[in-house]
């Protein structure tokens, strides 16, 4: 093989690459399809999919404010000494999991509704193993110290 049947091949194998990634980006951008009915189904597709747009970043800018807000929440009752000790403590923990759910609702989409269950399923089976995992490592911890004093 010589270096121009080699130079051929590379150019063939850069020319499969775009094609397979412009392809993928059509895919996933729902770039035009040429077996749509007409103008009036490509325009209702188009606004369709700026309504979608639109929506998913509203509901990303929510997601953002409600998070900033506890978060700059949380901050200021351990920074300005709003409340002392466990109480402070209770305060920030409930912050904390209301940020999960904010989370949870506008960042992972996951609902009450019947389609998002089985991600709500998933994620409360995981954070229960991921409890027990740190509930057991605080017990055999706890158990060694004891045994060590």
């Amino acid at each position: 093989m010589n270096v121009r049947d080699q130079s051929r091949g590379i150019v063939l194998l850069k020319a499969i690459g775009a094609a397979a990634l412009l392809g993928s980006v059509r895919v996933l951008t729902g770039g035009p399809n040429r077996r749509s009915g007409g103008l009036r189904d490509d325009r209702s597709q188009v606004a369709d999919e700026r309504h979608s747009r639109r929506n998913d970043l509203r509901t990303y800018a929510v997601g953002y404010v409600l998070a900033l807000l506890l978060t700059g929440a949380a901050f200021a009752v351990v920074t300005w000494r709003w409340a002392a000790g466990a109480t402070a403590l209770g305060i920030i923990l409930a912050l904390a999991l209301l940020q999960a759910m904010v989370h949870f609702r506008y960042f992972l989409h996951v609902d009450l509704r019947r389609s998002a269950r089985d991600d709500l399923q998933l994620i409360l089976f995981s954070s229960l193993i991921v409890c027990l995992m740190v509930g057991g490592t605080l017990v055999v911890l706890f158990n060694l110290r004891i045994r060590m004093m």
